[in-house]
């Protein structure tokens, strides 16, 4: 299982205890089930005081890189800042560019999850498959994104789109994927611009764990939400021991930061296949 963090603030702030410090942070949450540990990239992005994109990755672990991971989330200092320690899908390369989060277009994204038919979404890019610079498949997915919401704008929905295409597509295709079940695992991810942190917590199949390293009757799939001094937090497990509120997939979440404050919307989605509403892992 990937770990997944953003941080929405209104004005520029570290997360280094969400991130480096704290009892239950993401540094900390990498190597804790030493049964599952995430050891195949690490990195963590923000946005200038002009409003460029800036990232620091690795695809070594960040247990054995906690100088410079720390060192990256010191230089986070910003209104939007994203995080993520990998736990490679199989058959994907592990190395600096496979490592999240992924930028482009001004946006960050971020993944927890495998998108099975990544090469029938790509097809399905457009002009946008020329801009993958990786085999990954969650940058085949951060792209499906950015392609959904050049056409319709709205960042919960684009997410929307990504699952109902994924299921359309899994009609055609799902003979060549015989130990699979569903089109991806998880579409759990984090995707921001300048202006605000947008997730989808959603998943079709359970992981190799079943729940939180720090939290453990917190679902593996099911990420959580908090506010810390205005700012929100957005996390696939609490990265502190004060209150979190569990999402409940599949749900978008947006924290837009406007106007000195970060304002938080929640909604829950209903994607549809073409044989109904899409499996999620948590109400199995």
């Amino acid at each position: 299982m990937c770990r997944l963090f953003a941080q929405a603030s209104p004005t520029p702030r570290s997360a280094r205890a969400a991130l480096i410090d704290g009892e239950f942070s993401l540094l900390r949450q990498a190597d804790a089930d030493l049964k599952n540990p995430q050891t195949d990239g690490w990195g963590v992005a923000w946005f200038d005081a002009a409003g460029r994109p800036r990232l620091d990755k690795s695809g070594g672990s960040a247990a054995a890189e906690k100088d410079r991971f720390a060192r990256a989330a010191d230089a986070a200092v910003s209104t939007i800042v994203v995080a993520h320690i990998r736990a490679a899908s199989r058959g994907i390369p592990v190395d600096d560019a496979h490592a999240h989060p992924f930028i482009d277009d001004g946006w960050i994204f971020a993944h927890n999850g495998s998108l099975t038919i990544r090469r029938e979404v790509a097809a399905e890019l457009g002009a946008r498959r020329a801009r993958l610079k990786t085999d990954s498949d969650s940058e085949v997915y951060f792209q499906q994104f950015l392609k959904h919401l050049d056409a319709c704008g709205e960042p919960a929905r684009a997410f929307e789109r990504c699952v109902e295409e994924d299921w359309r597509l899994w009609e055609n295709c799902r003979d060549r994927y015989p130990d699979a079940d569903a089109p991806y695992t998880a579409l759990n991810a984090l995707a921001a611009d300048a202006r605000g942190v947008h997730a989808l917590c959603h998943a079709a199949r359970r992981g190799l764990a079943e729940c939180g390293v720090c939290h453990p009757d917190q679902p593996w799939s099911v990420m959580s939400l908090a506010e810390r001094d205005g700012a929100a937090l957005i996390s696939s497990e609490g990265v502190d021991a004060g209150a979190w509120t569990r999402l409940s997939p599949p749900e978008a979440v947006d924290c837009s930061v406007a106007g000195g404050r970060v304002e938080t919307r929640r909604r829950t989605l209903t994607p549809r296949s073409l044989r109904g509403p899409v499996p999620e892992v948590s109400r199995l």
